[in-house]
């Protein structure tokens, strides 16, 4: 397996990440990771894991205006739907490339970046095969309305200009985005399948998020196991188990 960095222009920001591939160029199966909230790739580098060893092409990025990685950009510019052109650009050029397989390309999102993921494949069902989301934030639209922001709390009807949400500086932009966005609608039309990890004892991102996408997604399996938001305490050896099963499965 060798890396490379690559570099795009991506809504007039500039976009960094690494792709992890075989040492021929044949095209093979790709996933391309989304990291969440107050991260950043080499965050989610873990989650790389089980697709490297099943074969996978693995490209991993910085979201641009995300205040927490290499990417250009200025956080108090950044929403979910900025980061959802972002993971669009980012598959627009794994496209181009002649070792990904078009055929089988897989958006795979971690928090925040499970949200953007979801939105993402909704727009573009027809360049994808499946997702695979762990712990997706489906909640921050409810939680914008309830002024309730990664933790910090708000008037959602008198949004400040400028706010913190953990130690990434945010702007109105964040939160009125949010507020006019309905996940389910939104992301739920897609209709080819869909896999789900979340854990029982997510206390940021309630499961009951999952478990209603599970209901309303035409093709989702969700696999509930032992673990935090982020499984930083718990839960991130079961995902890697769960996702080496489940890329053996299909």
């Amino acid at each position: 397996m060798k890396t490379k960095s690559f570099k795009l222009n991506s809504h007039g920001n500039t976009l960094r990440g690494i792709i992890f591939k075989k040492e021929n160029n044949i095209p093979s199966k790709t996933v391309i990771i989304s990291h969440g909230f107050a991260s950043n790739m080499l965050i989610t580098l873990p989650y790389a894991k089980p697709f490297i060893d099943a074969g996978y092409v693995v490209i991993m990025f910085d979201f641009c205006r995300s205040g927490s990685g290499i990417s250009g950009g200025k956080s108090v510019e950044m929403s979910v739907l900025t980061q959802k052109d972002n993971l669009l650009d980012v598959l627009e050029y794994a496209r181009t490339l002649d070792f990904v397989d078009n055929e089988h390309i897989t958006l795979c999102g971690c928090s925040q970046g499970g949200f953007v993921s979801a939105l993402a494949g909704a727009e573009k069902e027809d360049e994808i095969e499946r997702m695979i989301l762990y712990y997706p934030a489906l909640c921050i639209p409810d939680d914008s309305r309830r002024g309730c922001v990664i933790g910090t709390k708000i008037d959602p009807d008198n949004v400040p200009d400028h706010f913190f949400g953990v130690f990434v500086k945010l702007g109105k932009k964040y939160v009125e985005t949010a507020k006019s966005l309905d996940p389910y609608e939104q992301i739920c039309s897609f209709s080819k399948p869909v896999f789900i990890v979340h854990g029982i004892e997510d206390k940021l991102v309630n499961i009951d998020y999952s478990r209603k996408a599970e209901k309303l997604y035409k093709h989702c399996k969700l696999t509930e196991i032992h673990g935090d938001h982020g499984f930083i305490a718990k839960g991130l050896s079961a995902s890697k188990k769960v996702t080496a099963a489940y890329l053996k499965s299909i």
